[in-house]
């Protein structure tokens, strides 16, 4: 008998199987994926604009901050208000926007514009500035509010740029500052207790002598 000489078609491997499914899949679906490709694509272009824009805004404050600045070492302090006050009202929401508020307040101080400047800190730190200017905020603040005559007032936002700062000499700086604002206000437990902070959390530093130096003039100490 002759034999059967039949050629059998190979059985296909499963790798072939698996990508020709997928031919077919992605032949059915291509419509859907090319639009959620262009979805994604212009998802990720607005995210690139977004930032590089943030970008732009950030380098362009920074540089009028810097003329600003320039301004105010210069001496021209007329310049470096108008210029800071630029800054703010184009840049508030930047790093730079923020620091110009800071060097505002400065500047209004220099020019013996105290009132002026305690309500541009006001408004700052309500507001919320960012951790880094925090504590140099209420520390601007306490200043203006003692050329003020708010005495108690200062003593508190002194207290608060000591809670704001990361740094034990310049806790202990404001802590001091408050003591002095609050002793100019007839607060003497208040004065005291601040002072006393530093005398407990400074030891053996120049801000515990000198703590305890007005301690003594507020009748607590006679002596080291």
């Amino acid at each position: 008998m002759a034999a059967d000489t039949k050629v059998k078609s190979p059985t296909p491997p499963a790798d072939t199987e698996r990508a020709e499914k997928f031919v077919g899949w992605f032949q059915k679906n291509r419509r859907p994926l090319t639009i959620a490709g262009f979805v994604a694509l212009v998802v990720a272009g607005g995210t690139w604009f977004a930032v590089t824009a943030k970008a732009r805004r950030e380098a362009f404050a920074g540089r009028e901050l810097a003329d600003a600045r320039a301004a105010a070492e210069s001496g021209n302090l007329p310049l470096a208000a108008s210029g800071l006050s630029r800054v703010i009202a184009s840049y508030g929401g930047t790093a730079a926007g923020q620091e110009a508020r800071l060097l505002l307040g400065q500047v209004r101080l220099l020019q013996g514009q105290a009132a002026l400047a305690v309500a541009d800190l006001q408004d700052f730190v309500a507001a919320g500035p960012s951790e880094r200017y925090r504590a140099q905020a209420y520390g601007l603040l306490g200043a203006g509010l003692e050329q003020t005559g708010q005495f108690g007032s200062a003593g508190q936002a002194y207290e608060e740029a000591a809670r704001a700062s990361g740094y034990r000499l310049e806790q202990a700086r404001q802590l001091l500052n408050a003591g002095r604002a609050f002793t100019a206000a007839a607060d003497t437990a208040a004065a005291m207790r601040v002072l006393d902070r530093v005398v407990a959390e400074q030891a053996g530093s120049a801000a515990a002598a000198e703590a305890k130096i007005r301690l003594g003039e507020l009748g607590k100490y006679t002596s080291g």
